[in-house]
């Protein structure tokens, strides 16, 4: 019986590491982590990795990325606490769709300390990619 796969939301800072060839990331889109791990962007990551000039990198790992919906409400009650929380004052909007996006992810993966350690949305399980990597005995 095949195990249902983790779903881990890719912050962008985690994207620009690995097209920047940061070591410790090079196993993240391997066919072992692949194999256990669906990954996923919103369009709001995407945005920031064309504003970035990454737009041709995006294309090589494209095939691996679920591209969700931003699926916000606005108007909604959450996203309304989550705008107003001032724990969250800090916090570029874009870092706000992109916690509301990984919400619906088993992980996020950042380097954004703030999405650590910070007001993230409480019920939102968020680590390093190479903590994630380690977890998953694949670390570089």
């Amino acid at each position: 019986m095949a195990t249902e796969k983790i779903r881990a939301f890719l912050d962008t800072n985690v994207l620009l590491e690995y097209f920047d060839g940061k070591a410790e990331l090079q196993q993240l889109f391997s066919d072992d982590v692949r194999d256990r791990v669906a990954f996923a962007v919103n369009s709001i990551v995407l945005q920031e990795l064309v504003l970035s000039y990454k737009a041709t990198e995006v294309m090589a790992v494209e095939p691996y990325l679920e591209i969700l919906a931003l699926g916000l409400d606005p108007s909604s009650p959450e996203t309304q606490a989550m705008l107003q929380d001032g724990r969250n004052r800090n916090l570029h909007v874009n870092d706000i769709l992109i916690v509301a996006g990984a919400r619906s992810c088993d992980v996020l993966l950042t380097y954004d300390d703030q999405k650590l350690h910070g007001n993230n949305g409480a019920r939102l399980r968020s680590e390093t990619p190479e903590e994630f990597l380690a977890e998953l005995g694949v670390a570089a």
